[in-house]
């Protein structure tokens, strides 16, 4: 199972493949939060000149609609150019000539048309699907020597950028391709190639080390005043870089890039020779945005630089997302659920720790998936866990419910309280019930046929004892010792082991009427009950327990046992258990007897039959057989046995009979009457 769990992580690796998810991006951008290690330089080799609010409401500026600034764009080219700047890009696409508008007489864009043909070999404007350069621009920066025969000039650059599926832009492609079908550059890759820079990557994810506006950004007002007032100042701050120029207005252009999770940065003040040039800091801080342009330049930077990340290969995430599910399957397989929570919320930390890790290499791990597998394999293993233990709590319930009572297993398996020796104390009904003829039976008979045919009649009796509730404590030898009221309470446990007396008896006799029609071996039963206070629960040592109840009131009923063979019946009751059903069943009072290893006598009686069930003549019995009970313990030996063999007729049993053998008794007395009469009858043995 762990090996399968391994197996299918690795193939919806492979299958999800390299692409930046929600999840996955949600960690990429924390992890480029969390270090700043990457691979290449950290040089500032791009450099930002923002048309900002500040601009636009110079006093130079202020009475001045965008699309009449072409002198000063013709002024910012030349500047660069002069300060030989290595590439000049504007992210701003100039898709209307002031040429075209009344009395300009055709003549308002000369001088930064001239500025653009002067500077074209570094020269970039960027275009998109819909919006292209009006052709005054686009002439103006057109090569013939470079760019005939092309789809369009090297001048002209694709600024479109396409977000994640998550609304980030991470990526940066170098060539896309138009609705028309034409392959062209994109803005970066067309300005690398200005500089004379590294080829851009076909696909480039970005990877700062810092917020993108962190990059030297200045104001558009402060480089022209700088240009008037100190034009060396110029070329000591943008010689060799390649310059992007745009709009960092809060309500335009704006996008969610990898670096919303880093702070935002500040201005800082910078005066440079004569003039001053201030570092911008975020333009819209609250925004949680960057200006698009600084998108383009950070995937420039990152190619100048060499800060080239790459998602690991597909093999490696394979690699990982089985590991990890192969890891989070063992935790389950193995450890209970605390500790494995814990070791998978440690897995799956180390797990994501190795995305900002790898970062230093140049790699970008996917980390979420792996993570996942692992969650997911370690939530199947505890399933699978689920399912195998309760099959096999139930194949030890069922095993162990051939020892002990279906309660008891149900006690232990639910139980978190540790096993104990000791109990407490309750009140309940014993029965002993003995199966009648074993040592004769064990003489005619082989082993083999004598185990089953005691099991048979055992059978019997434990299913009686089960079906109303009882617990078969233990088989000693060809008896069973039973229980009600413990483990599982019942209220009404007199009656419920009277009819499981009556049961157990009624189902006996019929099993051995049909052995005996069958020329078969078989056994008939005796069966004493007693009630009363008894202490139950684990008894033995600290390493063998057995659950059963200990008391006066279970050596009672253990002796009751034997009574039934000293009368001629089968069930016999001690008059706790009579008290409680003398009102739903027909009790009969044998005799007051003295068991063995008591000293007061109790009375006895048997148990005939429930009221429900008894015809005119089982009603009766007991008053007749009272009568001349009355006569014995009066003495009168001689009134007694007449009564007994006159008036009293047993309902059920044929031959030896509670009255018969009454009679027998009071004869014997009769003959020879004994010094001192209590009516008690001693028995010598259990």
């Amino acid at each position: 199972m762990t090996v399968v769990l391994g197996a299918l992580a690795a193939a919806a690796s492979l299958v999800a493949g390299g692409g930046m998810g929600l999840l996955d991006g949600l960690v990429y951008d924390l992890s480029l939060a969390v270090t700043d290690r990457r691979p290449g330089a950290r040089d500032e080799p791009v450099a930002v000149i923002a048309l900002d609010r500040d601009s636009l409401d110079s006093d130079e500026l202020a009475a001045l609609p965008r699309v009449f600034l072409s002198p000063v764009w013709a002024k910012i080219v030349d500047g660069l150019a002069a300060a030989d700047a290595s590439a000049i890009g504007f992210d701003i696409i100039f898709n209307y000539s002031a040429n075209r508008f009344p009395g300009s007489e055709g003549q308002y864009d000369r001088d930064f048309l001239t500025a653009l043909a002067r500077a074209k070999a570094r020269i970039v404007l960027a275009r998109s699907a819909r919006s292209y350069p009006a052709p005054p621009f686009v002439a103006s920066v057109f090569d013939p020597r470079t760019d005939a025969g092309k789809a369009e000039p090297g001048a002209i650059g694709y600024a479109e950028l396409t977000p994640d599926s998550d609304g980030v832009f991470r990526h940066a492609a170098s060539r896309v391709e138009t609705a028309d079908g034409k392959t062209l550059p994109t803005f970066a890759a067309a300005l690398l190639d200005r500089a004379k820079g590294p080829e851009m990557p076909e696909r480039l994810l970005l990877a700062p080390r810092r917020p993108l506006e962190a990059m030297p950004a200045y104001r558009l007002i402060d480089v022209l005043r700088c240009l008037d007032r100190d034009p060396a100042a110029i070329r000591q701050v943008f010689a060799g870089k390649l310059v992007l120029i745009g709009t960092t207005l809060p309500e335009e252009d704006r996008k969610r890039s990898p670096d919303r999770f880093m702070s935002p940065p500040v201005s800082r003040e910078a005066n440079i020779g004569g003039c001053r040039l201030d570092r911008l800091g975020a333009s819209d801080p609250e925004g949680g945005t960057s200006p698009g342009m600084f998108v383009h330049a950070a995937a420039i930077e990152a190619v100048l630089n060499g800060n080239l990340v790459r998602p690991v290969p597909p093999v490696g995430r394979a690699i990982a997302a089985a590991t990890m599910a192969i890891g989070g399957a063992l935790l389950g397989f193995s450890l209970a659920p605390l500790w494995g929570t814990l070791g998978i919320v440690a897995l799956v930390a180390l797990c994501l720790a190795a995305a900002p890790v790898l970062l230093g290499f140049g790699l970008w791990f996917p980390a979420v998936l792996p993570a996942a597998a692992a969650i997911a394999a370690i939530a199947v293993a505890y399933v699978v866990r689920f399912v195998i233990e309760d099959r096999r709590r139930r194949r030890v319930q069922h095993a162990f419910g051939h020892y002990l009572a279906p309660a008891i297993v149900d006690q232990l398996l639910d139980s978190e309280t540790p096993l104990r020796l000791g109990g407490e104390e309750r009140e309940v009904t014993i029965m002993f019930a003995d199966l009648s003829g074993f040592t004769a039976l064990s003489g005619k008979v082989g082993p083999t046929e004598l185990m089953a045919v005691t099991n048979f009649y055992l059978a019997i009796i434990v299913e009686a004892v089960e079906a109303t509730g009882g617990y078969v404590d233990k088989f000693i030898g060809d008896a069973v010792m039973g229980i009600w009221g413990a483990p599982a309470p019942d209220p009404d446990h007199a009656a419920s082991a009277a009819r499981a007396a009556l049961a157990a008896v009624a189902a006996v006799t019929r099993a051995k009427e049909e052995a005996d029609s069958q020329d078969r071996p078989g056994y008939s039963v005796k069966i004493g009950l007693n009630s009363g206070r008894a202490v139950v629960g684990n008894v033995g040592a600290e390493k063998r327990y057995n659950y059963t109840a200990v008391g006066e009131t279970v050596n009672i009923a253990a002796r009751l046992e034997s009574v039934p063979g000293d009368y001629g019946c089968r069930i016999v009751v001690g008059p706790a258990t009579a008290a409680a059903i003398r009102d739903r069943f027909v009790l009969n009072e044998l005799d007051w007897v003295k068991v063995k290893g008591k000293e007061e006598p109790l009375a006895v009686y048997e148990l005939v039959a429930a009221t429900g069930a008894a015809d005119a003549a089982t009603l009766a019995y007991p008053a007749h057989y009272n009568a001349a009970l009355e006569r014995y313990r009066a003495g009168d030996f001689a009134e007694a046995e007449t009564s007994w063999r006159r008036d009293v007729t047993h309902p059920y049993l044929v031959g030896a009979s509670p009255p018969l053998v009454m009679a027998e008794r009071a004869a014997t007395l009769h003959a020879d009457p004994p010094a001192a009469w209590d009516g008690v009858y001693v028995k010598t043995t259990k």
